[in-house]
């Protein structure tokens, strides 16, 4: 078990710095935390049983916090289309939303503001079925930003790497495709993070059958409620650090 530095926590509440600036590393959860130093200052060799990562020249990506927040605002859209070097008109979005398992609602609020812009939306949906080969392909090739929803990473992830498109996305964005996301959206590009994919309120099943009941606001707020046992104490399900591409 192992703990990362906060700055890169399950849902990277805090904004990364604009510069890279500071290299994080792995450390155990019984090492001390001075262990992570600034670039600027001494770096911080990686243990031995992590390799280094030095990032493709050609990644190109807008990383963010909440993909439902960000992704919406129209000024973080044109900044991901900005970084394709064409008209909207020119672009094409290829929406995958396997970590929020393809329900459609997250799916409109991520990607509207791309598509009043212009820009063409397609969706690839393999979070609830197969889809061949060819297809994942196809869509992937095609598309000049990929656009992945929040959600559950480990799921996400693991389901990608069982149907082939994990090679497919981490080959795309070597080759200098844009690529976007917010909290798993964001996770999975990079080589892992810390995540509460552990929750069993963000299970397939559990999220499936929640927006099928078009739960009302008052059944969300008993949900609220029973996030944390009727005694007030946490669920028994621990944050996990989850291999992302």
């Amino acid at each position: 078990r192992h703990s990362i530095h906060p700055l890169i926590s399950g849902h990277l509440h805090n904004s990364l710095e604009s510069e890279a600036r500071t290299t994080m590393v792995l450390l155990p959860r019984n090492r001390s935390s001075n262990l992570i130093a600034s670039a600027s200052n001494t770096i911080v060799p990686c243990p031995a049983f992590r390799r280094s990562y030095i990032p493709n020249p050609s990644l190109k990506g807008i990383f963010a916090g909440s993909g439902g927040a960000t992704m919406s605002n129209p000024y973080m859209a044109q900044a991901v289309v900005d970084l394709t070097q064409r008209r909207p008109q020119d672009v094409s979005l290829l929406y995958i939303g396997t970590a929020s398992y393809d329900i459609t609602k997250f799916r409109g609020k991520q990607t509207n503001a791309f598509s009043e812009m212009g820009v063409t939306v397609e969706s690839l949906n393999v979070a609830n079925q197969f889809v061949p080969i060819e297809e994942m392909e196809e869509a992937v090739d095609k598309a000049d930003i990929i656009l992945v929803s929040g959600g559950n990473t480990l799921y996400a992830v693991d389901r990608w790497e069982y149907l082939g498109l994990g090679e497919m996305l981490k080959g795309a964005a070597g080759r200098g495709k844009v690529v976007a996301g917010g909290s798993a959206g964001a996770i999975c590009w990079f080589d892992g993070g810390h995540s509460d994919s552990a929750d069993p309120d963000s299970y397939r099943l559990s999220k499936l059958n929640e927006f099928e009941r078009n739960a009302d606001s008052s059944s969300n707020e008993t949900k609220r409620k029973n996030k944390d046992g009727d005694d007030g104490n946490s669920k028994d399900w621990e944050y996990i650090r989850v291999e992302g591409l």
